[in-house]
């Protein structure tokens, strides 16, 4: 018999059983140690009472992991990843597990359910669509390849800026700061990313560009991701804070791997300056949905 319990009420070890197994030959690789599911449930904050677990008997067979965060006065529940281990798969066990989720969302006083999904996976995306999610944008994982030169992003007039270096709150405090994102690229689930931050003549901030780089065992950078970029709306030269902001940001003059994560591909504005320095689509692309909730309580 099929059971959902919340995942505050599971062992640590359940936890990771029930993670390991759901995404056991997923599309993008993603098992757990007990440490590692420690850590990523807390650095990103997940909430366990709003995420559960699947058993069939006392064996964890699948999750939803799930967090909740108030964005411009508005409580926003976020799916960061369901997962059914496979032999249980198209048996209606991640209906149970969505049902349960959406039940605790509306009980925890959300208003809107977020979630992500690969675009080939188009079982699931039935699934949340017939649960009432809808898809309203694309997610991007573009990339660029081999050798860049040097004015690969065409600024002009760079040197009417000044550009800064931060961490992520700074961005977040920006009045032009990008809220309504995916959860994985809202500066709480990035607390470590660091931000270039882009001031005009008179020490206005007009831009920033969120990101997380990786460094190989020499110290040296090996790759650099973008999470948000964005400038001041209205600015006549917006692109070119874009171009600027991008220069710093991916440093063409040195040798590493370039990418971005879930960009929106419904901002066109920054995805063709990116596509003009060479930056293209990379095998992976999810979508992003959005379900309005009827909330029933406001106590968390």
């Amino acid at each position: 018999m099929i059971t959902i319990k919340r995942m505050s009420d599971c062992t640590i070890a359940e936890i990771t059983k029930a993670w390991n197994r759901g995404f056991e030959g997923y599309f993008i690789p993603v098992e757990m140690t007990e440490e590692s599911i420690v850590q990523r449930l807390g650095a990103e904050g997940y909430h366990i009472s709003l995420s559960v677990v699947a058993f069939d008997g006392d064996e964890p067979i699948g999750l939803v992991a799930s967090g909740l965060r108030s964005i411009a006065g508005k409580k926003i529940a976020w799916n960061g990843g369901t997962g059914v281990a496979t032999e249980y798969r198209r048996q209606g066990v991640g209906r149970q597990l969505m049902e349960a989720t959406l039940q605790l969302y509306e009980e925890a006083g959300a208003e809107v359910a977020t979630l992500e999904a690969i675009s080939k996976n188009d079982k699931a995306i039935r699934l949340y669509e017939q649960l009432g999610y809808e898809v309203v944008d694309r997610l991007l994982f573009w990339q660029q390849s081999g050798a860049m030169p040097a004015d690969a992003f065409g600024a002009q007039h760079a040197d009417q800026y000044r550009v800064r270096t931060g961490i992520s709150q700074e961005a977040a405090r920006l009045p032009f700061y990008q809220r309504d994102v995916p959860w994985q690229n809202q500066w709480l689930s990035l607390r470590d990313a660091e931000v270039i931050l882009i001031d005009d003549q008179r020490g206005e901030t007009v831009g920033y560009a969120m990101y997380k780089r990786v460094l190989n065992e020499e110290g040296q950078l090996a790759a650099v991701t973008l999470r948000q970029c964005a400038a001041m709306p209205d600015r006549p030269d917006a692109e070119n804070i874009l171009r600027v902001a991008l220069q710093h940001l991916y440093q063409p003059e040195k040798d590493c791997k370039r990418t971005t994560f879930n960009l929106p591909a419904s901002d066109k504005l920054l995805l063709s300056v990116l596509e003009s320095a060479g930056f293209g689509p990379s095998e992976t692309e999810q979508v992003y949905m959005v379900k309005k909730l009827s909330p029933k309580e406001t106590h968390m």
